[in-house]
């Protein structure tokens, strides 16, 4: 939501859709800025104190758009993990959240996907840290644990007036309010992001 317009991005029409608020009128339908070099439209998120929109497209690439226009406002930037000396691929589902992006990771083209939350600089793409979110696909019901490439990690909502977070999935039985607390360096390091966070590969789709 921007201002009183509700925008919907596509997946693969490469579009956005542009409706008026509170009535859901269809005003307009955009293509995406990338278009037609750009994959899909995964991943959007708004943050009014700089008035900047972001989007992912399935690949390793933020892109920073002018809301009132769509258009880019300055060249797509890489999401890159200097930890792991690594771009991230696959940054889906976006939310802002107090000054940062966070996002799902589903590198669905290299056939994986992560139960970790990504933390993103908006201003540079740069990763600022992750959240491992294992164990509430593992609470799901059997049809969808048995199908977790499909059924994953994917959906984040931040209720800023209150500081309530919420994490689900797609077709899961329930949605989650979460406290994140600071993480134990360990879960931080190299190593454990690895080893649980099935990022695929460093190539892109």
């Amino acid at each position: 939501m921007v201002g009183d317009r509700l925008l919907q991005l596509t997946w693969k029409e490469q579009v956005f859709n542009e409706y008026q608020l509170p009535s859901l009128t269809k005003v307009g339908t955009h293509k995406l800025p990338c278009a037609p070099t750009c994959h899909e439209g995964w991943g959007l998120a708004y943050d009014p104190s700089k008035s900047a929109l972001y989007m992912t497209d399935s690949t390793d690439k933020l892109f920073t758009l002018d809301p009132a226009t769509l258009k880019p406002t300055k060249p797509a930037q890489q999401i890159y993990d200097k930890r792991l000396g690594r771009p991230i691929n696959g940054v889906n589902e976006l939310e802002f959240i107090d000054g940062e992006l966070w996002g799902n990771i589903y590198p669905m083209y290299q056939g994986t996907a992560s139960e970790c939350l990504v933390r993103i600089n908006a201003t540079d793409a740069s990763v600022i840290g992750w959240v491992d979110m294992r164990g509430l696909l593992a609470k799901q019901r059997q049809t969808v644990r048995a199908n977790s490439h499909n059924y994953v990690l994917n959906g984040i909502a931040y209720h800023s007036q209150s500081g309530r977070l919420y994490v689900t999935g797609k077709q899961w039985d329930k949605m989650y309010q979460i406290r994140v607390t600071p993480a134990e360096r360990a879960l931080q390091t190299e190593a454990h992001i690895h080893q649980h966070c099935s990022l695929g590969r460093t190539s892109g789709r």
